[in-house]
């Protein structure tokens, strides 16, 4: 395949959909792309690349992004549940300035040391313990066994 004066050839079924979106994502002018394209490795199927696709490219497209599209959906509602969370359960805490940043970190990133969490905020290892201990008092994480990471706990479901 001719683009822009450069061959292209279709690569191997095994891998082709991570080498395109690689492509995509590093020169996204070769696809008729924006300057910053949602085209990221794991985005696009593999059934996209298949010699004789099972159905037309663009329904296969278009399935692909409304799954891409649906999955950031719940990513986001799942981010403002939890940071909504937080916000209640420290509202009414005496607590140190530092709990919601610590309780966005390890919502979003997962369990983190304190020395991480220290070390991510910006803050000393004794403030991140204190910002610990007002998490683990709202009953928002608990230390993990055995690496002391601190860990978001998950809510509690109404009986």
């Amino acid at each position: 395949m001719l683009i822009e004066g450069r061959v292209f050839q279709r690569f191997a079924q095994r891998g082709s959909a991570w080498a395109a979106s690689l492509a995509a994502a590093m020169r996204p002018q070769l696809f008729a792309l924006g300057a910053a394209p949602l085209a990221l490795a794991g985005l696009a199927p593999r059934n996209l690349f298949r010699a004789e696709p099972e159905r037309p490219l663009p329904a296969l497209l278009a399935g692909s992004i409304g799954a891409a599209a649906s999955d950031v959906a719940t990513d986001l509602a799942a981010v403002t549940a939890m940071v909504a969370r937080g916000e209640e359960c420290l509202a009414g805490l005496y607590a140190s300035s530092q709990a919601p940043a610590m309780w966005q970190l390890i919502g979003g990133l997962g369990p983190l040391t304190r020395a991480e969490l220290a070390r991510a905020l910006g803050v000393t290892r004794r403030t991140a313990s204190q910002a610990a201990q007002a998490l683990e008092k709202a009953d928002l994480a608990a230390l993990r066994p055995g690496d002391h990471a601190l860990a978001p706990k998950r809510p509690r479901m109404a009986s």
